[in-house]
């Protein structure tokens, strides 16, 4: 907190919350209690919010939470402060109430510029879905790659990046780790503007993320020519796999396979 005001009352509180030894004692219990054993027990519904330069609490911390706690929800804030009445109150008082409730409060939509990610998986055994067997394993990658998922189903996993370079290093990822247990993943990648209303996304990037997953065989990751421009420089390899008609666009969509070896 940079106001003069607010640190002076900051300060106040803090020396009328505790005495100096509770102080102490509530440190010690917040610092020192290990509670890694145990994540796997929780089963409850868990919202874990996170800010990005919190000096308390390292973003690697929360992020621990979130994969180890099954079907936890992970919101990251952007900012340094650790208190909840900071610079984000008005969206952590969203987040808690949407948490709650299941619904955020009535909002316009925003759009957004998003990397889109859609991934197909087949192979895993006893007719078990291979995106829920394998779960905890696709919330580590993306939260690694700084993904955000925002449905799954049947198999099929569709997440939103900032980056184009981070969708293509996460789907590589998931493949590869998958592989080792058997599921072959499909992926494709587009990047496009998306309409964000709550927790759900909607629009034609996503649409066309799912249509070029139609063209992608077994193990292979598809982009669109989109993808393939904004990512000149990162060192992956484009080849171009065919063309498709897209509702919307003139002409035709070229495509491109990645190589993901690189």
């Amino acid at each position: 907190m940079s106001d003069t005001f607010e640190t002076e009352w900051f300060a106040a509180y803090l020396r009328n919350s505790a005495s100096p030894a509770d102080a102490i004692a509530l440190w010690r219990w917040g610092a020192e209690i290990d509670v890694r054993d145990i994540l796997p027990a929780v089963h409850v519904p868990t919202l874990i919010m996170q800010t990005t330069g919190d000096g308390w609490v390292k973003r690697e911390e929360g992020r621990y939470l979130a994969t180890h706690i099954e079907g936890a929800r992970y919101i990251e804030f952007a900012g340094r402060d650790h208190v909840i009445w900071g610079e984000n109150s008005d969206r952590i008082v969203d987040e808690i109430q949407a948490f709650v409730t299941g619904a955020l409060p009535a909002a316009p939509g925003e759009r957004l510029l998003v990397s889109v990610l859609s991934l197909d998986m087949t192979g895993s055994p006893f007719g078990i879905d291979p995106a829920e067997r394998h779960a905890e394993a696709l919330r580590g990658e993306l939260l690694a790659a700084e993904g955000r998922e925002i449905r799954r189903s049947d198999g099929k996993v569709l997440a939103v990046f900032q980056r184009p370079t981070r969708s293509i290093q996460c789907a590589i990822a998931i493949r590869d780790r998958l592989r080792q247990s058997g599921v072959e993943v499909r992926s494709a990648v587009h990047i496009g503007e998306c309409e964000q209303r709550g927790h759900q996304f909607s629009g034609a990037a996503i649409e066309l993320s799912s249509r070029l997953l139609d063209h992608a065989r077994p193990g292979e990751i598809i982009a669109s020519r989109t993808v393939r421009d904004l990512v000149v420089g990162s060192g992956l390899r484009f080849e171009k796999r065919g063309e498709m008609a897209a509702s919307g666009l003139p002409g035709a969509f070229p495509f491109y396979a990645v190589d993901g070896s690189a």
